[in-house]
């Protein structure tokens, strides 16, 4: 094992023990913003969502429709409640990549001919019919 690769290893990994790893995330956790703790969530969900559908640097070695699938529809509900209670200014960032990732999540899953398993949960799952996922609510419900 090179020195280099050895580094990146120990980079990923962290230091201590669990008991100190579980003690600083507490101590960050007690002084960052709950602001900052929500737009950190919703970056997160998107990066995932991407990746799940194939879209991240390992492609589709990682994919998984219904893991994207569950990303956006939790992104939605965050970003809803986000608004309400930080602001369209903390939300706005976000709701262009909630809707590009609502098109690719179509795109993929007409690609996949259905090969998709069936997310559970609540939400409407992609139409095959319509082309368009409708998300809930967006039918009259």
């Amino acid at each position: 094992m090179t020195d280099e690769h050895r580094n990146e290893m120990t980079d990923a990994e962290p230091e201590g023990s669990p008991e100190e790893f579980a003690a600083a995330f507490v101590h960050h956790l007690g002084r960052t913003q709950v602001r900052d703790l929500v737009i950190q969530a919703m970056a997160t969900l998107v990066d995932a969502a991407g990746i799940r559908m194939g879209l991240g640097p390992e492609g589709p070695a990682v994919a998984d429709l219904a893991q994207a699938r569950t990303a956006i529809e939790i992104l939605r509900a965050l970003v809803a409640v986000a608004d309400q209670e930080l602001g369209s200014a903390a939300t706005r960032p976000f709701r262009e990549p909630v809707a590009q990732l609502q098109l690719a999540y179509a795109r993929i899953a007409e690609t996949n001919a259905g090969t998709a398993p069936p997310a559970s949960g609540p939400g409407t799952p992609p139409d095959p019919s319509g082309r368009l996922w409708v998300p809930p609510g967006g039918r009259g419900e």
